[in-house]
């Protein structure tokens, strides 16, 4: 324990410098402004904005150059080049829809917040509705792990649970990665050699490092320049570089707004090396940076890395 406030002390207290190349081409979602915003640092005049039907709290590159956000029943794709909605999908099994993810074999998968996850298969026909163990409450995201198990950010961490056919809800617990400060987890993936999960701790405004049984490492709290805040930590995105951009979400509406650096960029021992805070994002909860990706085929990141 001793060890752990120590890195945060350290981490905290540091300030480093920011590399003034890096520039990034990159989707938003701004849960405020219920938008969608393409940020291209290398040619401004590239950049748009597509207004959402509703608030979304993910996104997915599923091929074909479409992103597909989630509604509360289902999900809408979108067309890059044409900034253009081309499908909507939803199903009277589901409310509440807070996550999704499409799947190589064209699987798509739905959590709920409540804490129930819905498979459909290629052709969007219903398979299976799997109900959680109690511990898990309020998911926001969810992501798939190498060995197929799932990820569940939720309010007091993350859970690893199984969705084999059969188990009964309790049965499906695999392990829990609790964070220090509970309050609202809103994503969790395991590290791309397996030997750590990373947890964005919502309002507790820590990043967290853990082994793979659930022992915390790290915990990165980023220093903010004068003025502006940690909010809320929210989707990241782990890039080919071992980098992690990561969003900090910054309230639901003008009302309870916080000034804040909206996009971070950590390298390898989580010094920040890039940021993005531009008005027009309003407060940003997902992010993709595009720019080692090809938006013509599915993107996942069930090796942890989204490629």
């Amino acid at each position: 324990m001793k060890r752990i406030l120590m890195i945060m002390l350290a981490v905290a207290l540091s300030s480093p410098l920011l590399a003034k190349d890096i520039r990034h081409r990159f989707l938003i979602n701004n849960f405020m402004g219920k938008s969608l915003h393409y940020v291209d640092q290398f040619d401004s005049s590239n950049n748009w904005q597509v207004k959402l039907g509703q608030t979304a709290m993910d996104m997915q590159l599923v091929g074909d150059n479409q992103v597909m956000v989630n509604t509360s029943k289902g999900y809408d794709l979108y067309d890059l080049k044409t900034r253009k909605k081309t499908k909507s999908f939803s199903s009277k099994k589901m409310r509440g829809i807070k996550s999704m993810r499409r799947l190589a074999d064209g699987r798509t998968f739905f959590a709920n917040q409540n804490g129930s996850i819905y498979e459909f298969d290629q052709n969007e026909d219903f398979i299976a509705e799997y109900k959680m163990p109690k511990v898990v409450t309020y998911v926001r995201l969810m992501r798939f792990t190498p060995k197929g198990n799932l990820l569940l950010a939720c309010n007091d961490g993350a859970f690893e649970i199984s969705l084999k056919k059969g188990l009964q809800p309790e049965e499906r617990l695999v392990k829990s990665f609790l964070i220090p400060r509970p309050r609202n987890a809103y994503m969790a993936l395991y590290a791309p050699d397996g030997n750590a999960v990373y947890v964005s701790g919502g309002y507790s405004k820590g990043f967290y490092t853990f082994d793979p049984e659930g022992k915390l490492l790290k915990d990165t709290v980023i220093s903010q320049p004068e003025g502006l805040h940690n909010f809320f930590y929210a989707g990241f995105q782990v890039m080919e570089n071992r980098h992690i951009v990561m969003s900090n979400w910054t309230g639901h509406s003008r009302k309870d707004f916080k000034p804040g650096l909206k996009l971070v960029e950590l390298d390898k021992d989580h010094n920040v090396v890039w940021s993005w805070n531009e008005e027009f994002g309003g407060t940003v909860n997902q992010v993709i940076v595009l720019d080692e990706l090809n938006t013509l085929k599915l993107n996942e990141d069930t090796s942890g890395i989204l490629r």
